[in-house]
């Protein structure tokens, strides 16, 4: 049959094979029946009206749904689906897509909370599976620390998410705990599953560990909608988290950085150096410069200065889980800081 007869009975004008006019053809069929099943919802993808099929799968998942889309309207990998008062993210997008768009979506049974550096409390709904048994925790020093009580969490790849990090702490627990579970970050895979690179979106999945609660930085916060939170590690000033040293002004081209590891055992000695340098990145003499170390901290912290270098301790077993501040102070300016956090 000549093609061009065959486009104009059937209204293809656009396709260039008999293939793409049949593939046309059952994509308007598609799409003319889309709504004639009884798997047909309309649902709420990052909260605007959506039209899906969700499909019983056949290993009966109840955490599980096969979803279809019609040909037109496209859905990404870390879309939030609002469903049957329920909080769904899609977590595989089948890319074939020449009639529906199809793939799963997992129920979200988990909501992660934490402080981003501005201050604002971000709130990402996750799909949350026990990884006790995976026994996924972290090596160092040819140490290797077996997983405990550990959570594996799908989220969506977004600006916020992107900056989670090892070591940030959560709260996992009910909301009106009086001392909550708090969880430790102690790994990501952000490369598992990411289509952003042919703009299908992406999910990231991160381990979380059992870790202690602190007092002192753990608080109960009202959020915007009026629910009450924890929050890990909460500042409640207007200051952005973690503390940034202000730009170097007018009055100081100096730039400094603090180097040493952050975490100082209780009974143990940590040491840090100081580091300046110009605008440009290039070293500066440290006895050109007029500066002094400063420890902020509510408790004594023991200290002893050599050169550009501080050495300090802490033997308290009452403040583990605590922290304090290591500081460069220039004039009434802090140029540089660090966060030191007590550990066992």
């Amino acid at each position: 049959m000549d093609i061009s007869y065959f486009q104009k009975i059937n209204n293809t004008y656009k396709s260039k094979s008999r293939q793409e006019t049949d593939l046309y053809l059952l994509n308007r069929h598609v799409d003319e029946c889309f709504a004639d099943t009884i798997d047909y919802h309309v649902v709420k993808r990052n909260g605007k009206p959506f039209e899906l099929l969700i499909i019983k799968d056949t290993d009966n998942n109840t955490f599980k749904k096969k979803i279809k889309s019609r040909p037109s309207e496209p859905f990404n990998l870390g879309d939030y689906i609002e469903w049957n008062n329920q909080i769904w993210l899609v977590t595989l997008v089948n890319t074939d897509d020449k009639t529906y768009h199809s793939g799963y979506m997992y129920l979200c049974t988990v909501p992660l909370r934490w402080q981003n550096s501005e201050g604002k409390i971000i709130e990402r709904y996750v799909f949350a599976e026990d990884y006790t048994k995976y026994s996924n925790g972290v090596t160092g020093n040819n140490t290797i620390t077996i997983g405990d009580n550990q959570y594996g969490l799908t989220l969506p790849v977004d600006d916020e998410t992107k900056k989670l990090k090892r070591d940030m702490r959560f709260p996992m627990d009910f909301d009106d705990s009086e001392q909550p579970d708090i969880y430790k970050l102690t790994n990501r895979k952000v490369k598992l599953s990411d289509n952003q690179y042919f703009g299908r979106g992406g999910t990231m999945v991160v381990t979380m560990s059992f870790d202690a609660f602190n007092t002192n930085e753990d608080k109960k916060v009202v959020m915007e909608n009026g629910q009450e939170v924890w929050i890990c590690n909460y500042n409640n000033s207007a200051t952005p988290l973690p503390p940034t040293p202000p730009e170097p002004d007018e009055t100081t081209d100096l730039r400094c950085v603090i180097s040493g590891n952050t975490n100082l055992k209780n009974g143990y000695y940590r040491k840090f150096t100081a580091t300046f340098m110009d605008t440009d990145e290039n070293a500066v003499d440290w006895q050109s410069v007029d500066y002094q170390w400063n420890i902020k901290s509510d408790f004594d912290v023991k200290q002893t200065i050599t050169d550009n270098k501080i050495t300090i301790s802490v033997n308290d077993e009452n403040l583990i889980g605590g922290s304090f501040l290591v500081q460069i102070v220039v004039g009434e300016a802090v140029l540089s800081e660090v966060k030191v956090n007590i550990v066992e």
